[in-house]
């Protein structure tokens, strides 16, 4: 007989959240019911530590996370950074420059600050994040001059996002970030491409989990929705796509369940756990 997962790693955007970026009830309910079993439920998201503020309240019984896309590997009860990896910065000067190429909107995470330059939060929805745009409004940080900041922070970075106007700006930032860098790019979002340093992604955030709390990753499930999502879908013993996961993470995983907005998440406990 199979033993039961003991670890449940969750995606957020499209995954956790619905579209409205709201915790279901019932999800919320079923998720903290498993916690009550001895079962780790961590966070596995491309978000920082300012990008999940506003879910800290009703996610407060939730323990571990592997945020900015494996660059920061937290403990949310003691508050404090397990493991961080930072982006060389020729690597980050690479990512600006790339950005700056296609007119992009260019994100730093930092182990505990969300920083743009200013002015650019109100046109987010030119480069397809605009759906977030209260919440960069509330726990963003502005500065005159993101690439003066970069440069004096570059030890403090430990992911990029980079927001085009369309996909094919992406495309071309990727291609230039290959032929110059060693960075772990993943799309994200209709033009995102998210960076992070080599060797560093989700699955290597969830490793991390893993050997902290003495679980075998093959006991893990993970559940995801979009192309930053499959390195862990990969690396997790059950991989799990939601309703409205792309063709690409649905190929991936060993199960498909309802969408984000019908708790797809509800599903994923009620059939393996």
């Amino acid at each position: 007989m199979r033993a039961k997962p003991r670890l449940l790693a969750l995606d957020m955007d499209g995954t956790l959240l619905d579209s409205r970026k709201q915790v279901s009830p019932r999800t919320l309910s079923a998720v903290r019911e498993l916690t009550g079993r001895s079962v780790v439920v961590a966070l596995s998201t491309g978000r920082g530590l300012a990008e999940i503020a506003d879910y800290s309240r009703e996610l407060a019984f939730l323990t571990h996370a592997s945020l900015d896309s494996g660059g920061l590997v937290y403990d949310l009860r003691a508050r404090r950074a397990i493991h961080r990896s930072s982006i060389p910065r020729e690597e980050l000067v690479a990512c600006l420059d790339a950005a700056e190429a296609e007119g992009a909107m260019t994100h730093l995470a930092t182990c505990s600050l969300s920083v743009v330059q200013r002015g650019l939060i109100r046109r987010c929805a030119e480069f397809n994040v605009g759906v977030y745009r209260s919440m960069f409004e509330r726990n963003y940080t502005e500065v005159d001059d993101l690439r003066s900041y970069a440069l004096e922070h570059a030890d403090e970075v430990v992911k990029v996002d980079i927001h085009h106007h369309d996909a094919a700006g992406r495309d071309r930032s990727r291609k230039a970030l290959e032929a110059k860098t060693e960075l772990v790019l993943a799309d994200a979002e209709v033009g995102s491409l998210e960076c992070t340093p080599q060797g560093v992604s989700k699955a290597s955030g969830l490793q991390r989990l893993c050997e902290l709390l003495d679980v075998p990753i093959e006991l893990a499930v993970a559940v995801g929705d979009d192309d930053n999502d499959l390195a862990v879908l990969h690396a997790a013993g059950t991989a799990v796509a939601m309703g409205n996961a792309n063709e690409r993470v649905r190929a991936a995983c060993d199960l498909v369940v309802a969408d984000c907005d019908h708790d797809g998440i509800v599903e994923v406990i009620e059939r393996l756990f």
